[in-house]
């Protein structure tokens, strides 16, 4: 199949959350190895209380926008975005990985992430796991 392929996310928004999200159960059913590495703004998605919000939009109305959306979704099946990508990272295609300096930089502690998210690594890590695969940057 295809090379593995590694995402960096830097970004919070919803439609961050809802690209790793389709991208990464997508690649878990076609047997795709992938990586994310959460670097800065994006880090935040993966801690188990954040909520993440439309970008682009008027303050107000950004968590009526995810809301709305998140009803979409759940039309197509997908009530549970995180149990999906739990259930990709189960399988043993889909890793998603902290960045150390981000969580340092920004006080994130592990124990605010989700229990199925891989212990945090470097940015030289990142790059070392990922010297044969295709880099993508959300």
């Amino acid at each position: 199949m295809a090379e593995d392929i590694s995402f960096i996310v830097s970004d919070r928004s919803f439609e961050k959350f809802g690209m790793a999200l389709i991208l990464g159960t997508t690649g878990d059913a076609m047997d795709i190895k992938m990586n994310f590495f959460f670097t800065f703004w994006g880090l935040h998605l993966l801690r188990r209380k954040f909520k993440p919000k439309a970008a682009g939009m008027f303050t107000g109305m950004k968590g009526m926008a995810a809301m709305m959306f998140r009803k979409k979704l759940a039309k197509f099946g997908m009530e549970d975005p995180w149990g999906m990508i739990k259930e990709a990272v189960e399988n043993g295609n889909v890793k998603l990985y902290p960045c150390q300096m981000t969580m340092d930089l920004m006080g994130i502690k592990r124990e605010e992430m989700w229990d199925f998210v891989e212990d945090p690594i470097g940015a030289a890590g990142f790059l070392e796991m990922s010297a044969n695969a295709k880099i993508v940057s959300m």
